[in-house]
């Protein structure tokens, strides 16, 4: 990262002081403030405003140096920020997505936004994006993704077409004919991470892409190793949508080599 000089400020706001956030500032305001957006950052899951890896960090101070402030804030239930009771996860991000809207209007005056998530953020950015008119893009890394028309065809081929899967099975095959027979009770403790996820359906997803055209904005999505399990074919999230003209406000990029929380 080169050399230059941010402005970072811890806040705590909202009902009671109950959220907090870090405000990061560029140094130096461009020349037109008020024509580009506040990024916020979403926290993810149950980590805190850093994200996994400091990568909330990381892209705040990425981010000041272009002019752009952002804020990461621990949505409720996470990080410093306690749980609000009594509401459903939407209900809690849409009372915090409030306080954020008070605490940028009240530091940096009314700006248009960028909203910015990981998996679960990722889900929150279009839920949120949808009923906030000030929210002009999306950074969207490992969102929900649906499958389109020839999503299980892609499946089946890249499956039984993949040499390591015979290789797997021959090596599985000569270490049991190999060691001693024991026996062993399978412990399945895996847990399909979309069954804990609150993602938006199909059709309000579509409808949070549709709003964000409607504003003139762009969006940018990047699914990494993570998202194999729901996603095998770079623009299969715009085939899935059907929204009218996304390659002319969308990006949509794979990294299959890139671990879901960014490690390196």
């Amino acid at each position: 990262m080169p050399d230059y000089v941010v402005t970072e400020e811890p806040l705590q706001f909202g009902e009671g002081g109950r959220l907090v956030g870090i405000l990061t500032l560029p140094s130096m305001l461009p020349r037109n403030p008020h024509e580009l957006p506040v990024f916020v950052i979403l926290s993810a899951g149950l980590l805190h405003r850093v994200g996994p890896y400091r990568l909330h960090v990381r892209l705040a101070r990425e981010l000041a140096p272009m002019g752009f402030a952002s804020l990461r804030v621990d949505l409720a239930g996470t990080g410093d920020s306690p749980p609000r009771p009594g509401l459903t996860n939407r209900q809690s991000v849409a009372a915090d997505f409030a306080e954020i809207l008070g605490i940028l209007d009240s530091r940096l005056g009314r700006l248009p936004l960028v909203l910015a998530g990981l998996c679960s953020g990722a889900d929150n950015a279009m839920t949120l994006a949808l009923s906030e008119p000030r929210v002009e893009g999306m950074v969207l890394l490992d969102p929900i993704c649906f499958p389109d028309r020839t999503y299980r065809t892609r499946g089946i081929i890249a499956k039984y077409t993949n040499p390591a899967r015979y290789i797997g099975w021959l090596n599985r095959r000569f270490k049991a004919l190999t060691r001693p027979r024991a026996k062993t009770q399978e412990d399945d403790t895996s847990v399909d991470p979309l069954t804990i996820r609150d993602y938006p359906t199909r059709e309000q997803a579509r409808a949070a892409f549709e709003s964000i055209r409607e504003r003139e904005g762009r969006v940018l999505s990047i699914f990494t190793h993570y998202a194999v399990g729901y996603y095998n074919q770079t623009g299969q999230f715009g085939r899935a949508l059907g929204v009218n003209g996304y390659r002319q406000f969308c990006t949509e990029l794979v990294w299959p080599h890139v671990h879901h929380t960014y490690t390196l």
